[in-house]
């Protein structure tokens, strides 16, 4: 690549030779490049073998030669900002466009895939927002639990294709009683800081779940050898195992929280270790003490680029739009779950079932699709219930106005959701017509999850499971707090919840959420439908019920076949 000295004086050169071509002499030439004409020599031939200039020179002393400039600012600039993305140089290429990040787009995705010295092999993916906490011990967005898992291992991981859960950091389990269980630990673990992985490590993990809603069954956690552990329950769970494939069961170092800036750059034993965070860049490096089998990418690089949430119209792109590189491949599904409406126990005027009714009326699926962008349009799908195959609850009828309706009602939602604005807005505009006025109030995802502002009516989210069974919904249920405070009027259907994981008793939790869509506390809105674009020479790739893709199975095919 040409140095940015070199371009700095071509770009001298350009302004000050508007036409692009003129006769002067090596010492004129040196004189505009301030330097000495043997500097200019040098300049010259480097330019020349670049192909930017055309120098022909006369004989003799003193005689003028024709210089031709074959590229303008623009062309030169094009150039220079693909060869920055090519060599992943984020901040220079931000410098050079001067903070308009969609004129990255074209290069990043035209550079998606590279090879740096020595072979190895990098893979840089668009992203619209940072990623400043990856640490599973609170309920994370979608894209912050596909990263932990490439970054963590579980004692045992389910199987997305098949559901079966398979063996992880546990290499075998057994069930000793109704409430106890046992799992041996594979030998010589280490975490990406270097130290072995131990039974302390797990029972540090785990038995700090026992406070939250989704373990409290977790009665305590024991090592009963350096690789051995049991886990005691306070009532029998035939659910066990998809409880520990949650993301809030992946296993940390036990002194997690007095290592420096750990949400971070986290430590795992994961296949993909972090060696970069910032508010513009994820960079991932391939774990190569990884217990598994290790992962064929080098390196994964997430560039963030906020401004490009409104361009992004797949779910995620690695790929440009080149004909040469194939066929293109795009995969796309229903998400496992919905973005949705919940109303809260504690709004005053909320607690009318009536009013809760007639909203559900109002805010109609299709009737908010129509005050969207097409583009939105195109990307949802009306909802009937939280999964897609959840479509047993009948339309509601036509639902009489309230006698008296309220002058202001506030929606919370999380923030850096491009989507939430629109239908919000959409909300507002339906409402409007009826004298109610929306405040939208964007909160920070941590904050949304706990539900802790006691003035919201309604609480606008989306769900994102892991997959589509009953122990998903159940898990979300019982693992966002933000349920709990909203609905704070129904302990006893929470504790209806436990009943169904410990004896499979009913109502389950699709039974529940039905009878929480016919109050009108729960409001299923739209699907999304996910999609994963490639045509950039990437393999191994399939699309996650998260809208990503495993790092460690995708790879790239060198374009000549061989090593690059």
């Amino acid at each position: 690549m040409p140095s940015e000295r070199l371009y700095l004086h071509f770009t001298r050169l350009s302004q000050l030779l508007p036409t692009g071509e003129a006769e002067l002499t090596l010492p004129e030439l040196a004189a505009l490049l301030c330097c000495t004409p043997r500097n200019a020599r040098l300049l010259l031939r480097r330019m020349e073998q670049a192909g930017w200039l055309c120098w022909q020179a006369s004989a003799g002393r003193g005689h003028r030669a024709k210089l031709t400039l074959r590229r303008n600012q623009q062309q030169m600039r094009q150039q220079q900002l693909a060869a920055l993305v090519a060599e992943g140089k984020l901040e220079q290429a931000l410098h050079l466009v001067q903070g308009r990040t969609e004129q990255l787009l074209p290069h990043l995705l035209a550079h998606s895939r590279c090879s740096a010295p020595g072979g190895r092999q990098i893979l840089r993916v668009p992203y619209y927002r940072p990623l400043p906490y990856l640490v599973p011990d609170v309920p994370l967005r979608r894209s912050e639990v596909h990263l932990v898992r490439q970054i963590f291992s579980g004692l045992v991981r389910r199987n997305e294709e098949n559901g079966e859960i398979e063996p992880e950091l546990a290499h075998h389990w057994e069930q000793l009683e109704a409430r106890r269980w046992r799992f041996y630990l594979r030998p010589a673990v280490r975490f990406q800081h270097g130290r072995q992985l131990q039974a302390e490590d797990v029972c540090e993990s785990l038995g700090s779940l026992s406070s939250y809603p989704l373990f409290q069954h977790l009665e305590r956690v024991e090592a009963i050898s350096p690789r051995t552990v049991d886990i005691y329950l306070r009532e029998p769970d035939p659910w066990l195992l998809q409880l520990l494939c949650e993301a809030q069961a992946l296993i940390l170092p036990r002194e997690w929280r007095s290592l420096p800036d750990f949400a971070l750059q986290p430590v795992g034993c994961g296949p993909y270790r972090v060696v970069r965070n910032d508010p513009q860049r994820l960079q991932l490096e391939a774990f190569d003490d990884y217990f598994g089998l290790r992962a064929l990418l080098d390196e994964i690089d997430i560039w963030m680029l906020p401004k490009l949430a409104e361009r992004l119209t797949c779910q995620l792109r690695l790929a440009p739009e080149r004909a040469d590189l194939g066929q293109r491949r795009a995969e796309s599904g229903l998400e496992a779950g919905c973005y949705f409406l919940l109303s809260d126990d504690r709004s005053l005027w909320l607690r009318d079932e009536s009013l809760r009714h007639w909203l559900a009326a109002t805010l109609d699926p299709i009737a908010l699709m129509a005050g969207m962008a097409r583009e939105l349009q195109q990307i949802l799908t009306p909802a009937l219930g939280l999964l897609p195959h959840w479509r047993d609850l009948p339309l509601p009828a036509e639902v009489a106005r309230p006698a008296t309706l309220p002058p202001r009602l506030v929606v919370a939602c999380f923030n850096q959701h491009l989507e939430f604005r629109e239908l919000a807005g959409a909300m507002a505009g339906l409402l409007a017509s009826h004298g109610v006025a929306l405040e939208l109030r964007e909160l920070d995802y941590s904050r949304w999850a706990r539900g802790e502002d006691e003035d919201v009516d309604l609480w606008l989210g989306t769900v994102n499971l892991e997959h589509d069974r009953d122990f998903a919904a159940y898990s979300w249920l019982q693992g966002v707090p933000l349920l709990r405070a909203a609905w704070n009027s129904l302990d006893p259907l929470w504790a209806q919840l436990s009943d169904w994981r410990s004896q499979g008793a009913r109502p389950g939790p699709r039974q529940w959420l039905r009878q929480r869509q016919s109050e009108s506390r729960f409001l299923p809105l739209f699907h999304h439908w996910l999609e994963l674009e490639s045509r950039s020479g990437v393999h191994g790739l399939r699309m996650t019920a998260l809208g990503w893709f495993d790092f460690r199975h995708a790879w790239l095919k060198p374009d000549n076949g061989g090593d690059d």
